[in-house]
């Protein structure tokens, strides 16, 4: 295990005074990881305590938790146990079992570091682990990001055994005579990563001998060259300003395409979304006045050659308006019946008291409204209003019947205007409340 020594080394991955929580399934990997920190924590002056997590999956893993707790109370070590139940967890959110195993074991690792002050957390990751997971994202058709592989380091996560292959493994239980549990669930290939391994991987190593190896070093390769790609998208790109990213004109003109796709991805990490390459081109395809909604509640906005992205508050959700004054969101209505010649504003409209009751909400994207000139989309008439596209979808509409009535700034229906006498309703946004300057 002297490459995997150097390799800690190198990623500063055990540090002197540090605990250790190392992640334990009772399996072959894990197994020789545990023994192997176990003989180096004294060497290194770190501590080393451990962590079990039961998926529930197979009737003996309440066998695989007992003989972890064996073996770390022979050695002395630590131990935390945990479980989940996956299948339920995996039917709740939609995840594979794969997934949701792995979003329930780093869960409980991850907790667990924290109650113990763990500084690293190290997992059993290794070579032929690692090629797997390049293969799978280039299967899966992943961008440049996801064929770098498993990093060495995430966060207080590290792999000392990333670049120790199998062989290695088996040999350094095999000399040391590290006892371990078999999971049958491994030799399963109702699991994709497991058919990789069982049937693919051999196939390949008979046509191309040692292409694992191969493989998880083109990932090391690809994430060197993606961290120096990042480092200087990152320095081309301007900061974020009230959840808005800007990109001026002759800034994304200048790049090639690759960066330009760069630029957008980062663009979306700062407002905290990962988009991916779909996202992405339709984000560069957009024309000038062109306007797209993303996940987690961003949007993107080409306007004037520049390219906006911009984190959209979560409108209020629909509310029947009373008469007097409410709060909606982060306006003070009133509502009341007038019988003047009060006129519309961007702020206030009036229409027939036969218009009742009436809803605000924000606009849903879709709708129209007769005016003097005819039926007109609600697009055509927030353009000619001058409405910027990236406020269209949380702007201020009225609805009768949960038919669309009205919009702030923009214009009445022809049927909900009021007569030349007699009572009117005057609805009127007065002012934004306090809370609205928080969202």
């Amino acid at each position: 295990m002297e490459l995997a020594a150097a390799f800690c080394e190198k990623w500063n991955m055990l540090p002197r005074g540090s605990l250790i929580l190392c992640a334990v399934s009772g399996g072959r990997d894990s197994m020789a990881l545990l023994h192997w920190l176990c003989q180096l924590a004294p060497e290194k002056g770190f501590r080393l305590a451990a962590a079990h997590f039961n998926h529930q999956l197979r009737a003996a893993a309440g066998d695989d938790e007992a003989f972890v707790r064996r073996w770390c109370g022979e050695y002395h070590v630590p131990l935390s146990c945990g479980s989940g139940d996956v299948r339920q967890f995996a039917q709740t959110t939609g995840a594979s079992l794969e997934d949701a195993a792995r979003i329930l074991r780093y869960r409980f690792l991850e907790q667990t570091a924290q109650e113990l002050g763990a500084d690293r957390i190290a997992t059993a990751h290794h070579k032929e682990d690692n090629a797997e997971t390049v293969l799978l994202h280039l299967f899966r058709g992943a961008g440049m990001k996801g064929l770098c592989g498993i990093p060495p380091v995430r966060g207080i996560i590290v792999r000392p055994l990333l670049e120790t292959g199998r062989n290695q493994i088996n040999e350094y239980i095999a000399v040391n005579r590290v006892p371990f549990v078999e999971d049958i669930s491994n030799f399963s290939t109702e699991f994709t990563r497991n058919r990789l391994r069982l049937e693919v991987l051999p196939l390949l190593e008979e046509i191309f001998p040692g292409c694992a190896g191969r493989v998880a070093d083109t990932g090391a390769l690809l994430r060197e060259e993606y961290a120096h790609l990042d480092k200087e998208a990152q320095r081309l790109l301007p900061e974020a300003k009230n959840s808005e990213m800007v990109l001026p004109p002759l800034l994304l003109e200048q790049q090639d395409a690759a960066m330009r796709r760069r630029l957008v991805k980062l663009m979306g990490e700062r407002l905290g979304v990962e988009l991916g390459r779909r996202h992405v081109d339709a984000v560069l395809d957009l024309e000038n006045g062109g306007y797209l909604d993303l996940p987690g509640s961003v949007c993107a906005v080409r306007q004037a050659g520049e390219l906006f992205l911009r984190k959209t508050p979560d409108s209020p959700p629909p509310m029947v308006l009373q008469m007097g004054e409410q709060i909606w969101g982060g306006w003070r209505i009133q509502v009341r019946l007038c019988y003047g010649e009060e006129t519309e504003t961007p702020y206030s409209l009036v229409l027939n008291t036969k218009a009742w009751p009436l809803t605000i909400a924000a606009w849903d994207g879709r709708g129209r409204l007769t005016v003097k000139n005819g039926s007109r989309s609600m697009k055509r008439l927030f353009a000619d209003k001058g409405i910027p596209v990236a406020m269209r979808k949380e702007h201020p509409a009225l609805f009768v019947d949960g038919k669309l009535a009205a919009a702030f700034g923009v214009a009445v229906d022809e049927t909900h205007r009021p007569p030349d006498s007699g009572p009117r309703l005057e609805v009127s946004l007065l002012e934004r409340t306090v809370e609205s300057d928080d969202c």
